[in-house]
């Protein structure tokens, strides 16, 4: 099939198609698998970034403009990969505010911290590609509990707040609270070498 029979298919799925939205699924699937695979963050899990890359696809399908010149096939290819790298980005900036205190005030039903977070296309991955602090991150999450590990994926994967990770995980807010302190302060004292509020007490008294 070239690349004109494709977008003959994408306006079709453009103008509410259900035919040709299921068959371009089918088509691209191969591409999503090997997208979610290669923009997986460490702990979240294949299926949800699986389930990114086809809530992309989607998009990528509605927002196709084929007058600009691009193939259908050639511009879902750059638009999944660059989608889903920048959810991972902001999954990674959330962390690190959260780590350095930078959203603490921040009010709860406000929405997440996603909201504020500027230029997407820096790539701000790059404070985490050294060996020894992905070797501090490995170790720090391997001291999380699974529930803890479970409410890291609803809050930095996910997007979540924490009163929405507390009623997708079923469990109580303040008990959802505590495992967020809880899992900061050993990503904190892992990743920065400062340590909890809580050490910080006992060291005073």
């Amino acid at each position: 099939m070239d690349y004109k029979e494709i977008d003959r298919w994408v306006l079709r799925a453009q103008k509410g198609d259900g035919e040709a939205m299921a068959f371009l699924e089918r088509m691209f699937r191969p591409l999503m698998l090997a997208s979610a695979d290669k923009a997986r963050p460490e702990n979240y899990s294949f299926e949800d970034c699986l389930q990114d890359a086809r809530l992309f696809f989607l998009e990528g399908i509605r927002c196709y403009d084929g007058t600009r010149g691009s193939g259908f096939a050639a511009y879902i290819k750059t638009y999944l990969y660059r989608s889903l790298q920048n959810k991972r980005r902001k999954c990674w900036r959330r962390l690190v505010r959260d780590i350095s205190g930078d959203g603490a005030s921040r009010e709860e039903d406000e929405g997440t911290l996603f909201d504020t977070l500027p230029d997407l296309s820096a790539d701000i991955m790059g404070n985490y590609t050294h060996r020894e602090e992905l070797a501090a991150l490995s170790e720090a999450l391997g001291e999380l509990t699974p529930e803890e590990l479970a409410l890291l994926r609803a809050v930095y994967g996910q997007g979540q707040t924490i009163r929405g990770a507390s009623q997708s995980l079923g469990v109580g807010y303040s008990t959802v609270q505590y495992r967020h302190r809880r899992l900061l302060d050993i990503l904190r004292k892992r990743l920065t070498g400062v340590p909890s509020k809580k050490e910080l007490v006992k060291k005073r008294t």
